[in-house]
């Protein structure tokens, strides 16, 4: 039987009921996901048969699903992988579907323009499957054909978790058993389709989970779900790390390049020129995971890795003195917490989800969103530091990166589900 009251498949979908809540500290799960996170460390799980925790404590084994629109390299697909990942450690049974990665279909060559385009992208792009973050896992993996995930493509559950606002809309119909539905938000996605749609999600009344302190408030405070909870993402620290280490021979700073437009990836490219005036050897390495565009105009002494292998990504994080993040709006930023775990400072503008992790004056910058002259100068003051100076900035970012691990966040979310469940059932 699924939770929240569900009697058969055939009830309508279930809803989180916010009074389960009330007997939490602080009369919300909201509470302990606002307590401070540690350092790396081992969190207490659910005993292997789910019949309890370490301290004692009689604790179910969950089923949880989580429903994504797509797979690919994105920070969300992989934060999503690995809270799961984090989920089944502590005893609980995880799910993820997603769609399955279909390409465009090419134009007809009678059409000459825009085949010849095509096949320019073709050539341009890596040949071969296009890697993504779901090709394994220890969370089981459902990918769906067609255009949107059906109750029918997963199994019965406790929890349903769509991670996209479109997700939401497939799940609104679905019956009680696929479990309690709740929203776990990535970004203001305001962005990614008809904004009253969007909208209409953030107000239905499922669970909502944010990963960023400026997502809570405006769940709070636009939305009116002051239940919102605060899971935010972790390092993945068996693969990013990096011993206590000194400038680069050359100074150096990085950024992860991207073709979307809120990633504002020119202002990055303007503060770097306006750096290289002071400094011109400045040396640059970027990763992405789509090519340079004919008018981007990048840097000068411009390195750039074209989908790297996942194991490149911490040596280009360990290669750079500065890592920029110049978005216009970051729902966390990924790459610049996954830098700080590397000793990198960070100098990013002040976009939301980045302003968790950057200690400004200490373990890096923030600066206006969209002022390459502001960046510049933060980048300049990085660069230009004494070997000892950057030192402590480098360790002041470890630090803080330091606070975030996926263990701790998924004791966040085990918490708040527990809350969800009757007392009756847990």
């Amino acid at each position: 039987m699924a939770v929240g009251g569900a009697k058969s498949a055939e009830a309508g979908p279930a809803r989180f009921d916010a009074a389960h809540a009330d007997g939490q500290p602080g009369g919300s799960p909201l509470a302990g996901a606002l307590a401070p996170l540690s350092s790396p460390r081992a969190i207490p799980a659910v005993s292997g048969d789910g019949s309890g925790s370490s301290d004692g404590t009689p604790r179910r084994r969950l089923r949880i699903s989580w429903v994504l629109p797509r797979t690919g390299l994105s920070g969300g697909v992989k934060s999503t992988r690995l809270l799961a990942e984090a989920m089944v450690a502590r005893g609980h049974e995880a799910t993820i579907a997603y769609l399955e990665a279909s390409g465009s279909p090419w134009p007809s060559p009678l059409h000459v323009g825009s085949f010849a385009r095509r096949a320019l992208k073709a050539w341009r792009e890596k040949p071969g499957p296009t890697p993504h973050h779901l090709q394994s896992s220890s969370a089981k993996l459902v990918p769906v054909p067609g255009d949107h995930v059906r109750h029918t493509d997963l199994p019965d559950a406790d929890f349903v978790i769509g991670t996209w606002w479109e997700t939401l809309e497939w799940m609104r119909s679905w019956p009680a058993a696929k479990g309690v539905q709740a929203h776990f938000i990535r970004h203001y996605e305001i962005f990614g389709g008809e904004p009253e749609r969007v909208k209409a999600v953030y107000r239905d009344r499922t669970m909502k989970f944010v990963i960023a302190k400026w997502l809570q408030r405006l769940m709070v405070q636009e939305y009116g779900h002051p239940r919102a909870v605060l899971v935010p993402n972790g390092v993945d620290w068996s693969q990013f790390n990096a011993e206590p280490r000194g400038k680069q021979p050359i100074p150096t700073v990085g950024l992860q390049y991207s073709q979307v437009k809120w990633k504002d990836t020119g202002t990055a490219f303007e503060a770097i020129r306006i750096a290289q005036r002071s400094v011109p050897e400045l040396r640059v390495v970027a990763f992405g995971n789509k090519p340079l565009l004919a008018n981007d105009n990048p840097p000068k002494n411009f390195e750039f890795f074209l989908r790297p292998e996942q194991d490149r990504i911490p040596q280009i994080y360990r290669r750079s003195d500065c890592w920029l993040v110049s978005s216009i709006t970051e729902g966390f930023g990924m790459p610049g917490l996954e830098s700080a775990a590397c000793r990198c400072p960070v100098v990013s503008t002040r976009c939301g989800g980045p302003e968790d992790y950057v200690n400004d004056g200490v373990s890096g910058y923030l600066v206006t969103v969209g002022s390459p002259q502001q960046m510049a100068e933060r980048i300049l003051d990085v660069v230009n530091r004494d070997d000892a100076a950057w030192r402590q900035m480098s360790e002041a970012s470890y630090a803080v990166a330091s606070t975030f691990n996926w263990a701790r966040s998924a004791e966040i979310l085990e918490q708040a589900l527990y809350a969800a469940i009757p007392t009756s059932q847990a």
